[in-house]
């Protein structure tokens, strides 16, 4: 503000000569226009250099009541040079210390310090511009009563403050806990995970050899392929927990992968082993597309999306195909059975969503699978989208960046 005045005045040549105190005024223009670069620069070398201040407290607040005490006083100033008699307008200097109030966080007795030192100065130089008992009282008054404003913004200031910065400590410390616990849980979960593995090895294994046995009647047979079937339902479940808790912690490693290449090998080996009633088709692209993915992650993407596709399908065709379109590579996997319910669809990708339910033929779903998608896809930094109506199909949209 005081560079702009000296430098309007300056361009438009406004006569100063007639202005009273234009000397003091002048004198102490300068002074700002000195100490407001330093201010400046002695306060960004303290923030950059906070932590090493942490322990120096001191200089810190010393260096915030000194800049504190000269606004005040500058405003002080203004006010007396502007007229004989400060009473008539006090208006800077009651904007001074508003501002210092509102601006700064004072302690208590920092608050105390700066209204006294300012009120001290305030009624030594009131004589030095006005000779008037009278005045001089009236003027030192109001001084009283504009610091005791200051105060009491200053303090109402530092309480509203202190309690936000409470206010967020607890926040913090509350996340902190929130995140401590995620970590043990998916901890815990990865442990007990894996630990189960072993004995449902052991129960598969056991099945299988009983399998073979030539003296198993046709019933036993059919409990053996039960057991079988709930070794692998509960090994898959085990994976699913898994893939949930390493996601959730660790990152994983990408690389440049042509994308036309990789889904063309997905969609052959699902050929070999799906059922012959579902016919997976795949659209590729004319030109190599490149994206930076997890291959073993996106595998993973993939076959639960195709799975989920053949599992809801019915006899129908499931169809994967892939656009390059400006920056992003665009994976749609889509089949044309029994869709999701409009009611469903915001949940799908929730971890244990309410939305999973059996497939056409029956297939039990955890409702981990569309969860686990999301993670890998937003791991990737894509996006996953999903288009249903019901009884005609649903289609799933994957959109990863494209490879410079």
């Amino acid at each position: 503000m005081t560079l702009f005045l000296r430098l309007y005045i300056a361009i438009n040549k406004v006569p100063i000569d007639n202005i009273r105190h234009i000397d003091d005024y002048d004198t102490a223009n300068w002074i700002s226009l000195a100490v407001t670069p330093v201010v400046y620069l002695v306060s960004i070398y303290f923030i950059k250099n906070f932590e090493k201040f942490k322990t120096r407290i001191f200089t810190l607040q010393g260096f915030i009541i000194t800049f504190g005490l000269f606004a005040m006083l500058s405003t002080m100033r203004s006010t007396f040079f502007v007229v004989d008699n400060p009473r008539n307008t006090l208006v800077m200097y009651f904007m001074g210390i508003v501002l210092t109030g509102v601006f700064f966080t004072f302690e208590y007795l920092e608050t105390l310090f700066l209204a006294i030192v300012t009120g001290v100065c305030f009624a030594f130089l009131l004589p030095f511009y006005q000779s008037s008992i009278n005045e001089i009282f009236m003027n030192n008054m109001a001084s009283l009563v504009l610091l005791t404003v200051f105060v009491s913004i200053s303090r109402y200031a530092f309480s509203y403050r202190a309690d936000n910065f409470l206010k967020l400590k607890a926040i913090e410390e509350k996340n902190l806990e929130i995140e401590n616990a995620s970590v043990i849980k998916n901890e815990i979960l990865g442990i007990v995970a894996h630990d189960l593995r072993n004995p449902l090895a052991a129960i598969k294994t056991l099945a299988m050899v009983m399998e073979d046995d030539s003296e198993l009647n046709e019933d036993n047979r059919e409990n053996v392929q039960m057991i079988k079937s709930a070794c692998d339902k509960a090994a898959s479940i085990i994976n699913d927990l898994l893939e949930t808790a390493h996601n959730e912690i660790n990152e994983f490693d990408v690389e440049t992968t042509e994308v036309n290449q990789f889904l063309r090998k997905v969609v052959d080996d699902w050929k070999m082993h799906t059922n012959k009633r579902v016919n997976i088709l795949y659209f590729g692209t004319e030109e190599p597309v490149y994206s930076s993915i997890n291959t073993e992650k996106m595998q993973r993407v993939l076959d639960n999306l195709i799975s989920n596709a053949v599992k809801f399908s019915g006899d129908s065709n499931v169809e994967v195909s892939l656009q390059a379109l400006n920056s992003q590579v665009i994976i749609n996997v889509r089949d044309f059975g029994m869709g999701i319910p409009n009611d469903l669809l915001p949940f799908i990708f929730d971890r244990f969503s309410k939305a999973s339910r059996k497939g056409i033929r029956g297939e039990e779903s955890v409702g981990l699978g569309l969860s686990i998608v999301r993670q890998i896809i937003k791991k990737h930094g894509g996006e996953i989208e999903v288009d249903s109506v019901e009884r005609h199909g649903t289609t799933f949209t994957i959109k990863l960046q494209a490879a410079a």
